[in-house]
């Protein structure tokens, strides 16, 4: 028994630390999207920009593209712009979105879907942001 305990303690330790701890955060397929927000999330490349035009803000938060990929947010306030780098979204076991760039050697990903949870709301809610595609997206 300590013998299996043993080798159980090995083989955790083995594993590769880009998995869960990378993101650890699993799109939460069970909560439906409540609402959309008059927040337009814009493209540059691998850059997004979006700005809070409504009157809500946000605690800490996490963000969703193409609900697969998540970085989390301190703050999304009342008139605050937020520039983010698409490499900076992760999903759940790690891996970047394909945001491209002049180095890429693959096609960059299509940003089609942008969301914000509220990590520090009583029950759990994603709220559909505005992705502006422009021609060349």
């Amino acid at each position: 028994m300590v013998l299996a305990a043993a080798m159980l303690a090995g083989l955790s330790g083995c594993r590769s630390g880009s998995d869960v701890e990378a993101s650890g955060a699993v799109y939460p397929d069970a909560v439906l999207q409540s609402r959309v927000l008059d927040v337009q999330v814009v493209r540059d490349e691998t850059q997004i920009t979006l700005t809070n035009t409504t009157a809500r803000g946000f605690g800490r938060s996490r963000l969703w593209v193409n609900a697969w990929y998540s970085a989390e947010i301190e703050q999304f306030g009342v008139g605050q712009t937020l520039n983010l780098s698409l490499h900076d979204f992760k999903d759940r076991y790690g891996t970047p979105f394909r945001a491209g760039g002049f180095w890429a050697t693959r096609r960059p990903e299509r940003l089609v879907l942008a969301q914000i949870e509220p990590l520090e709301a009583e029950t759990r809610e994603l709220i559909g942001l505005v992705v502006v595609v422009r021609g060349d997206d």
